[in-house]
């Protein structure tokens, strides 16, 4: 089977290492917008991609107890680059050496030994923009999640086409996994990619989305209704044909008498690949009996 997951933050890694060991062919396409903390002083001075949630979902997929998790999560702690990662500093190095971004996280992901693809949502720098309700402009990720009130559009700075081989990877896909994580600043980026948003509407593939089990702590607390149907009231599309809730990955987990948690915080690495192994298996079983 062959699935893609779209997203960013910790929540994106977390779903690439509960599919790791289902999945022989798993490719994840990572937002790029981030321009916060130390991926967003990287990006301000070299103008490159962000570059940290692509190297969480890296590390992430060699393993938490490996070696190579534990130095390229290393961070410096004084210093000119003090608070830097190596991961980043490395990633940063390959995209000036390699000839583009994705090029360059392929060969992290090859040092790291992983088999999985990691690409960037596009190759090419890119930054979210909120225009409000009375027509004022907020640049920037960070500036958008401070906001109070929820914006009334949100678009990407500049027009910037998918990676290369992201297009082709949701249109093959049997499985496109989106989320859990922030509405706006790890899963509607991607989704401003024109490539990208034309063929999650061209796919065949089921399209799943994952709810987050908490309010988010950003600007999408202000909203009534659920964030993934305020997602498509501005994307102006259906981007998932399922959406997985907290109550129903506890039911999914129950039912295949996997279910040893309080639910307090059910997006971790076990849990969330026992419910991808009881829905693969669900998908499976429809499949062998159409």
């Amino acid at each position: 089977m062959k699935i893609v997951c779209i997203g960013g933050e910790h929540g994106l890694a977390q779903v690439l290492s509960a599919i790791k060991p289902l999945c022989n062919n798993l490719t994840a396409i990572v937002a790029t917008t981030d321009n916060g903390g130390r991926t967003g002083r990287i990006r301000e001075a070299q103008n490159c991609i962000a570059l940290g949630d692509i190297r969480r979902c890296c590390v992430q997929l060699a393993g938490e107890g490996s070696i190579a998790h534990s130095v390229y999560e290393h961070r410096f702690t004084s210093g000119d680059i003090e608070g830097h990662s190596l991961g980043n500093l490395t990633l940063l190095g390959l995209t000036q050496v390699m000839a583009s971004p994705t090029q360059a996280i392929a060969c992290f992901n090859k040092l790291l030994g992983n088999c999985e693809t990691v690409l960037p949502m596009s190759d090419i720098p890119t930054d979210l923009v909120a225009e409000l309700d009375n027509g004022e402009k907020v640049f920037g990720e960070c500036a958008i999640d401070a906001l109070n009130l929820l914006p009334e559009k949100v678009y990407l700075s500049k027009k910037v086409p998918a990676s290369p081989g992201a297009v082709e990877a949701i249109l093959n896909a049997d499985l496109v996994i989106i989320g859990p994580g922030s509405i706006i600043t790890s899963i509607m980026p991607a989704f401003l990619i024109d490539d990208i948003a034309l063929a999650i509407q061209k796919t065949s593939a089921c399209r799943v989305f994952i709810e987050n089990t908490a309010q988010e702590n950003s600007v999408m607390q202000y909203t009534h209704s659920a964030g993934i149907d305020w997602l498509q009231k501005k994307l102006g599309a259906k981007i998932y044909d399922l959406s997985i809730s907290p109550p129903a990955i506890m039911e999914i987990l129950q039912h295949g008498n996997k279910c040893n948690k309080t639910g307090k915080h059910l997006h971790n690495i076990d849990e969330l690949n026992n419910v991808f192994s009881e829905l693969l298996k669900s998908s499976f079983n429809a499949e062998k009996h159409a």
